[in-house]
């Protein structure tokens, strides 16, 4: 029950994320956002766009699985510290927002400690760099029209068939001894 949940969860969050990217680029736009949320929310946009993998050996559709994670917890961080601007932002964007926090619980139920993998990588999102472009610069000026044209050529260039997502993402629980294995390592 939990994984066939984790799973549609995941499924809508890869098919969705081309629409979730731009949602979360306007919040980086937004500057009623502290500055550390908006480098969170732009480094967590350069996870996905360099093609950063939190989760180790996942190829094709499964490869966007940490994508979405990374995504959500990245919200969630910025939303409890920012309660007034991100619940304008609820109120903006109820698509991105409307079930993000069912989404959450599933997805910490079905992980359980193995979430301390992409809490990780949430964690480094503020410090990546990608083409010499670090989310601290890509919240304002050029290397915010630098941000907005990277997320638009990831956008344009995401095409996943729906039934090939949700075909893909029946072996879900693949991703789970890549997750153990990286708990084990930060545990050592």
């Amino acid at each position: 029950m939990a994984k066939d949940r984790f799973r549609e969860v995941v499924s809508e969050g890869i098919i969705s994320l081309p629409q979730d990217m731009k949602a979360v680029f306007r919040i980086v736009e937004d500057p009623e956002i502290d500055e550390e949320g908006r480098v969170l929310l732009a480094g967590a946009l350069i996870h996905i766009i360099s093609g950063h993998n939190a989760i180790p050996g996942q190829r094709g559709i499964l490869a966007h699985v940490d994508d979405v994670l990374v995504m959500r917890l990245a919200l969630e961080r910025v939303e409890k510290t920012n309660p007034i601007a991100m619940g304008k932002q609820r109120e903006d964007q109820p698509e991105l927002f409307e079930t993000l926090d069912d989404q959450l619980a599933v997805i910490r139920e079905y992980l359980g400690e193995l979430l301390t993998v992409l809490d990780h990588a949430v964690d480094g999102c503020s410090k990546l760099n990608h083409q010499g472009h670090e989310p601290k610069d890509s919240i304002e000026g050029d290397g915010g029209y630098w941000l907005y044209g990277a997320v638009q050529e990831a956008v344009t260039d995401f095409e996943l068939d729906d039934d090939d997502v949700y075909r893909e993402t029946k072996t879900i629980d693949r991703i789970l001894p890549h997750l153990e294995s990286r708990v084990a390592a930060m545990k050592a």
